[in-house]
């Protein structure tokens, strides 16, 4: 299903006339569908130190059809550099994802361990190629529910929900990378009075901070902690007098803003609260909105300013529509507009990209028999709505299942003519198995999938022939003629 041509030159006229005609400017937002024939949705956005952007999110269009995260990797002009599905049998149900050394990634997840264990925790790595060459997992005999994973120095910091003392308490474990991979190196709970569902985490200056919703005290909990040791700094819990819920959080400099749901006697309303690195409240406040909204993230893009995206029915759309909005720090809104169509279009997650551009993702269920597919905007400045808006969509829905990569043992895979001057095939492989073919540099000079590929224009020389298997890639040689 592929839209993108005729729209896109709708949006190039449009543009060109009002630039002759001297009148307004015109956005473009650029807007990418993508999923399989069950559900997909979108779940986080993280910007990778080159500027390339990674989509994470939860799939189920996969060949054993149980839940799997879904790695997309976007480059400046949001096309894709690669894609990867991460699979943990019986089931992964995707959480976060970080960036560390040389364009290493690694993905968060909670992992089914047993029917007595239930969830635990698991951390799956990819490298810059997006080929998984590693994982761990950590777990107790209880429920373990992983939230947000961090990265500073080498370490990595993840935050959740564990029920090993019978009760929801909040459990942080600290990694090192040490040979390749993630080791634990120590980790600490912080009991609650209450149950407490981590939903946020981000480094705050030196410290953690932790938000939570606190389940029977209609409160949310803004916790910083000594990531070392667990220990408080200090702890803001929201008193608006009305039941409140945990969303989301975003950090600038020495100020956090927190998004919270709160359920007034009008409906479900946002809710900001802002608070300073030494924990005085700047900001704390339920602006009015006449409709029923849902929060679901919020970013800083300015000295002064964040984004919010919320869900909402109540716009006219016809079914769930996801509303962007601008707000001062002192809760002043300033406007927004609201994106959707007549099915049903609900936001997960913003990302104000270094270069000035708002990524939003999210799930809509209009393109794919009724199922949930991925829903990426990228708006080409947070003002996207103060000037006539245009939509370069496109749209692609798999027919088949995303495909998982079977164990795959390299002594039963064979390449031929090798050397090889044009094309080569692959024995031993299934139609579904995706490859890539490396230089010396490391660079990616040719993706595939299946049994055969192109070696035509390469420099001649020694490639690496890499093929996705789980639980780790198998990598063969390919010496490629000199011509």
């Amino acid at each position: 299903m592929q839209r993108s041509k005729r729209i896109k030159c709708l949006a190039v006229s449009a543009a060109l006339l009002w630039a002759f005609a001297g009148f307004a400017q015109t956005d473009t937002v650029e807007v990418r569908i993508y999923g399989g024939q069950r559900d997909d949705r979108g779940l986080r956005l993280i910007e990778m130190a080159n500027g390339d952007v990674v989509a994470l999110s939860s799939s189920n269009s996969t060949t054993d059809e149980e839940p799997h995260a879904w790695v997309r990797r976007f480059n400046e002009e949001v096309n894709v550099v690669w894609d990867a599905t991460v699979a943990d049998a019986p089931l992964l149900q995707a959480q976060d994802v970080v960036e560390h050394g040389s364009g290493l990634l690694t993905i968060l997840g909670t992992r089914y361990a047993n029917a007595s264990a239930a969830y635990d925790w698991g951390w799956y790595t990819l490298d810059a190629n997006g080929v998984q060459t590693g994982e761990s997992h950590w777990g107790t005999e209880s429920w373990d529910l992983p939230s947000r994973v961090l990265h500073r120095n080498d370490s990595l910091w993840t935050l959740g929900t564990s029920y090993a003392n019978g009760t929801g308490d909040l459990h942080c474990t600290l990694h090192t990378w040490t040979a390749g991979a993630w080791a634990l190196a120590s980790q600490w709970s912080v009991e609650t009075a209450g149950e407490a569902s981590v939903v946020d985490a981000e480094w705050f200056g030196s410290r953690l901070a932790v938000f939570a919703a606190m389940d029977g005290d209609d409160h949310a909990a803004f916790s910083v902690l000594d990531p070392l040791t667990g220990e408080a700094d200090w702890t803001f819990a929201t008193s608006f007098g009305v039941p409140t819920t945990a969303q989301a959080f975003s950090v600038q400099d020495s100020t956090a803003a927190l998004l919270i749901n709160a359920a007034t006697d009008d409906g479900v309303r946002l809710g900001f609260v802002c608070l300073t690195l030494e924990g005085d409240t700047l900001l704390e406040t339920i602006p009015g909105s006449g409709v029923n909204i849902e929060g679901r993230d919020i970013a800083w893009y300015g000295p002064e300013n964040f984004a919010t995206i919320a869900v909402t029915e109540e716009l006219g759309l016809g079914g769930q529509e996801w509303l962007y909005s601008r707000w001062t720090s002192g809760g002043v809104w300033q406007g927004g507009p609201t994106f959707g169509s007549q099915w049903d279009e609900v936001p997960s997650a913003i990302l104000h990209a270094a270069d000035g551009r708002l990524w939003m993702l999210g799930a809509t269920d209009g393109y794919s028999n009724g199922r949930d597919d991925a829903y990426l905007l990228v708006a080409p400045s947070p003002g996207v709505g103060n000037n006539e808006t245009y939509f370069n969509e496109e749209v692609n829905i798999i027919e088949n299942a995303v495909s998982i990569g079977d164990p795959i043992d390299p002594s039963s895979v064979t390449v031929f003519p090798n050397p090889a001057r044009n094309e080569f095939t692959l024995s031993g492989v299934g139609n579904a198995t995706k490859w890539n073919l490396v230089d010396a540099l490391g660079r990616t000079v040719v993706s595939g999938q299946g049994a055969g590929g192109d070696a035509s224009g390469l420099p001649g020389g020694t490639y690496w022939l890499v093929l996705e298997s789980a639980p780790s890639p198998a990598v063969l040689t390919l010496q490629v003629a000199t011509r």
